[in-house]
């Protein structure tokens, strides 16, 4: 049985969808602290099953009888996630489960400046020291991300403010995450692998509002403000960890640590990842306008409260 975590997030639906329609619904199972709220979007026939990462017992028990399991991250604090992720990777360790894929980011580096590299660096460590085979896919900045934290607004704005510079981004799509993180459990054939999976071509913040202005039908242009000005606002309208996650977002985004291509998608998949131009074309007109803005580093990761990844 391959067994997907935070089955009703973004990615974690999407994998075991694609799973499901691959190897059929009795072929893979999903884990999510609401299994009701999962089933609304998995295939029907999927068996889902309920665990928390807070609750070691409950993670021992869903890995029961798993060949091989997709561990999706959780979010949050960091201190609470980097608990969380030991929690499960210590019940991989002392499970039967017999490889493990899990989907972690592109910087990991020791001198990141980016909130989440430590809690991430140290989830592949424990990984890799853990004893079962292992293959590690680090994504990249998620082109929905993008679009819902700041070209959605730019679209009544007219105005992309970050602190980015000149620096650039490669974003991907959370389906095309899900994508290769699905065919790599499946198949099993990266084990010992980093895989990075970024977009197709790395874009400056000038670059990404030209697309979003041709895409939406409206101006938008990239206006640069300082790090510190960013951290202000940042403060002024989000609750904690997310002014540190997000400050540091950039500091990172500055540095290039952000700007990795498709190449592991690529050797994955055996395609190119989707176009950030088709991306945006794809979403423009699907976004609600008025909607309250809700900052999050990711939606569709598991967090600390649901269980459902916002990565």
């Amino acid at each position: 049985m391959l067994l997907v975590t935070g089955a009703s997030g973004n990615v974690g639906s999407a994998a075991v969808a694609l799973l499901a329609s691959r190897l059929g619904a009795g072929a893979v199972a999903g884990l999510a602290r609401d299994p009701a709220r999962a089933a609304a979007r998995v295939p029907f026939g999927v068996q889902l099953g309920r665990a928390d990462y807070t609750d070691r017992a409950s993670l021992d028990e869903a890995f029961a009888g798993v060949s091989a399991l997709l561990f999706v991250a959780s979010d949050g604090d960091a201190r609470d996630v980097m608990k969380q992720h030991a929690n499960v990777i210590d019940a991989i360790a002392a499970s039967a489960i017999e490889r493990v894929v899990f989907a972690s980011i592109v910087d990991v580096e020791e001198h990141s400046p980016f909130y989440f590299a430590p809690v991430y660096r140290d989830a592949e460590q424990r990984l890799r020291a853990c004893g079962k085979p292992w293959t590690i896919v680090r994504c990249g900045m998620y082109s929905d991300f993008l679009f819902s934290q700041w070209l959605e607004q730019a679209c009544d704005t007219g105005i992309v403010d970050v602190p980015a510079g000149r620096a650039h981004i490669a974003p991907i799509s959370r389906d095309d995450v899900a994508t290769a993180a699905a065919l790599a459990l499946e198949s099993g054939a990266h084990e010992g692998q980093v895989l990075e999976l970024g977009g197709a071509k790395a874009y400056t913040f000038d670059e990404i509002a030209e697309l979003a202005s041709m895409a939406f039908g409206r101006s938008i242009a990239y206006r640069p403000v300082s790090a510190t000005d960013y951290l202000a606002r940042c403060w002024a309208t989000m609750e904690d960890p997310w002014p540190h996650a997000f400050a540091s977002l950039f500091a990172s985004v500055s540095q290039g640590r952000f700007a990795v291509t498709s190449a592991g998608f690529e050797q994955i998949a055996g395609r190119r990842p989707e176009e950030l131009k088709a991306f945006l074309e794809r979403h423009a007109g699907g976004f609600a306008r008025g909607s309250a803005w809700q900052p999050r580093f990711h939606r569709d990761q598991e967090t600390a409260g649901d269980h459902e990844r916002t990565r």
